[in-house]
């Protein structure tokens, strides 16, 4: 069979890898896949080293509004043509932009779309009623007219039906999977640019360094940890963004930049992160994130928003409810003021650090989820929509 992956950009997104991940998968599997980029270039990523077959729409996007429509216009009419020329058996999206050019472009192939973050909080960025009323509307139409759309958690799925009116039989839920085995010996391998020292704790932080990430609540509640604790601790924030010279800036104004240390994006992050003591994520919304289906790969506890957490991943809804708290301040702040969230989180990391009982619950909880936790399966269920 011909496939045609279609998304956004590949940069270091967990929407990116999976992409990656199963365009392998399906040259394994004798089948022919081709990659659509709508932006960027090949030297953008190291992901896409090994990859034939691989297309780009533009270099960059645009940021002037009637260039960008103009954009999307040429993109939908190079699509047109791609799909003209390979005739694909199958066309699946990754990301709305890219989501919603599979839909319009007319063609007999199997369409599959996936939806990777709860699109109600993305998108309150939005300050125009009128504009997000616009951008609902699209959201509806294009996920009803399509019959396959795979949400990557149960509260991706939710939110599409109870916030934007989306068919619930339209949807699949599918997690995201990793190659556990792969991550473990990944994991030996020897780090070059960082120490860990064996008698400290550290906890541990990887993704974007963006406004959906929130790295700026783990440093202030990490501040007041310190605070209220005896233990050998350290901090660890891994990854590249637009917000890195801010963080490294807060660090200094909260005074503990001796304990926290920035490391840049590495192509494996596992013989790091399996250093971690306890892993949090501060993120605003995720979908299904990847990091934490590699960190309990690498059985290591975690916590983290409400809307961060899957509450698929525990067996026991309240071990989840233990393990989350609620993220009130959705603003970017990297002032020294700490909200109520962020004393929040603080008391979980204490509990998450120190309490071994509580540290026990949580891998119990999520044993049974892990003895799944492998990419044949998530492939598997991906296949069988495109038959």
């Amino acid at each position: 069979m011909t496939y045609i992956l279609i998304i956004d950009h590949i940069a270091t997104g967990g929407a990116e890898r999976i992409l990656i991940d199963y365009y392998h998968h399906l040259k394994e599997k004798g089948h022919y896949p081709y990659i659509f980029v709508l932006s960027g270039h090949l030297k953008q990523s190291k992901w896409t080293e090994n990859i034939e077959n691989i297309i780009y729409g533009f270099k960059e996007d645009e940021d002037n509004l009637l260039r960008k429509g103009i954009q999307q216009i040429r993109l939908y009419f190079k699509l047109k043509r791609l799909i003209k020329q390979v005739k694909p058996d199958v066309i699946f999206s990754f990301l709305e932009k890219s989501n919603l050019l599979t839909i319009l472009t007319p063609s007999t192939a199997v369409k599959i779309v996936s939806v990777h973050n709860v699109l109600s909080i993305q998108y309150t960025k939005i300050k125009s009623p009128k504009i997000k009323n616009i951008v609902y509307h699209i959201i509806r139409w294009m996920y009803n007219k399509c019959p396959n759309v795979i949400a990557v958690s149960k509260q991706v799925k939710d939110d599409l039906i109870t916030t934007f009116g989306v068919q619930a039989g339209n949807i699949h839920i599918i997690n995201n999977y990793v190659d556990r085995e792969n991550i473990r010996i990944k994991a030996q391998e020897t780090i070059e640019n960082f120490t860990f020292l064996p008698e400290r704790k550290y906890i541990m932080n990887i993704g974007r360094f963006s406004d959906q990430k929130a790295q700026w609540k783990l440093l202030k509640a990490f501040t007041l940890y310190l605070k209220n604790t005896n233990e050998n601790v350290g901090l660890v924030l891994m990854g590249h963004g637009e917000y890195t010279t801010n963080l490294q800036e807060l660090a200094k104004k909260l005074h503990i930049e001796k304990y926290t240390t920035f490391l840049p994006f590495n192509v494996n992050p596992y013989k790091y992160m399996r250093h971690a003591h306890l892993f949090v994520l501060s993120s605003i919304y995720e979908g299904f994130p990847i990091v934490l289906a590699e960190v309990s790969s690498l059985r290591i506890p975690f916590l983290g928003t409400q809307k961060a957490i899957p509450e698929e991943m525990f067996n026991q809804k309240g071990i989840w409810e233990q393990c989350i708290f609620k993220s009130s301040a959705l603003e970017k702040d990297f002032s020294t003021t700490i909200h109520q969230d962020e004393q929040d989180l603080a008391e979980l990391i204490k509990k998450g650090v120190e309490d071994e009982n509580f540290r026990k619950k949580i891998l119990e909880s999520t044993a049974q989820w892990e003895k799944q936790n492998t990419k044949r399966i998530q492939f598997e269920c991906y296949d069988s929509i495109a038959k």
